[in-house]
């Protein structure tokens, strides 16, 4: 496994999820969605959210490396189709269960599904490309 090639997708997921959640794409239907408002997701600590959300990056990156791998998928179109069930099966299908029962709107679902998604994919791309 290239840990390189993990730690640069693990940074562009980062890198996507801070503009996707930005004023710039989503951010405010985001907040509207949970029901917060931006003095509200304000308090603690930023470092540790950003540290965070950085580890969590990476480990969904490394196992998508893994899933590459153990799956015979190591080109960027088969790291797409591997990206793309795993956020389906994955992602889509647990957030869709959890946000169902706790009566959370379709569009934050949306919203994040489709982070994970596109992040997945841009992770899928690099991780294939860097063989």
């Amino acid at each position: 496994m290239n840990y390189l090639a993990v730690i640069v997708a693990a940074v562009a997921y980062f890198i996507i999820g801070a503009i996707w959640y930005s004023p710039v794409l989503f951010g405010s239907a985001w907040m509207k969605g949970i029901g917060k408002t931006k003095e509200q997701l304000a308090g603690g600590s930023a470092i540790t959210n950003y540290l965070t959300g950085l580890i969590t990056a990476f480990l969904v990156c490394y196992g998508l490396a893994r899933l590459m791998l153990w799956t015979g998928r190591t080109s960027i179109a088969e790291g797409i189709v591997v990206a793309l069930l795993a956020g389906i099966c994955f992602v889509m299908a647990t957030m869709l269960m959890n946000d169902t029962f706790e009566k959370r709107p379709c569009g934050l679902t949306a919203i994040n599904v489709l982070y994970h998604w596109v992040g997945l994919i841009v992770a899928a791309v690099i991780i294939g490309a860097w063989r």
